[in-house]
């Protein structure tokens, strides 16, 4: 049997932290910078837990940023840039329920030509409800790698 068949761990990395989780507020929040350098592609693996404060409706949406690490003026990063596809349009996939789960797949062809750097952006927005929160966290697990990860 092929080794990606039988051991798919040695051609992915699976612990990169995006987005820590938390209960969170209605805003923007921005995961840690992630360099993706040695790799050709991801998937952006999203867990909703619960809602607290009696919500009627949620809409937490995910999206990706790219910045070249040294393409700004002198040699300092560049200015972040949301990710799109061949059409233009922002690669995002949105969570409309507490204790669910949802991905995003992610071709780094799509990164600008000089970008080497990600972060992942979630957008949290509530219908009702009493100052709520909503628990969310995120994994990026990257494959395609120069080298084996493991």
């Amino acid at each position: 049997m092929h080794p990606s068949l039988a051991n798919i761990g040695a051609y992915i990395k699976t612990n990169t932290l995006a987005l820590a989780p938390a209960a969170r507020a209605a805003g923007t929040t921005q995961g840690p910078t992630l360099d993706v350098l040695s790799f050709r592609s991801a998937v952006l693996a999203v867990a909703v837990g619960a809602a607290t404060g009696g919500p009627t409706g949620i809409s937490a949406t995910f999206t990706f940023e790219s910045r070249g690490s040294t393409a700004g003026a002198e040699g300092v990063p560049g200015a972040w840039a949301p990710v799109v596809d061949r059409d233009g349009e922002e690669l995002s996939v949105v969570a409309t329920a507490a204790d669910s789960a949802v991905e995003l797949d992610l071709d780094f062809s799509f990164l600008g030509d000089d970008h080497d750097q990600l972060r992942v952006k979630q957008v949290l927005a509530f219908t009702g409800g009493a100052t709520p929160t909503l628990a969310t966290g995120a994994v990026l697990v990257l494959g395609g790698a120069n080298r084996l990860p493991v």
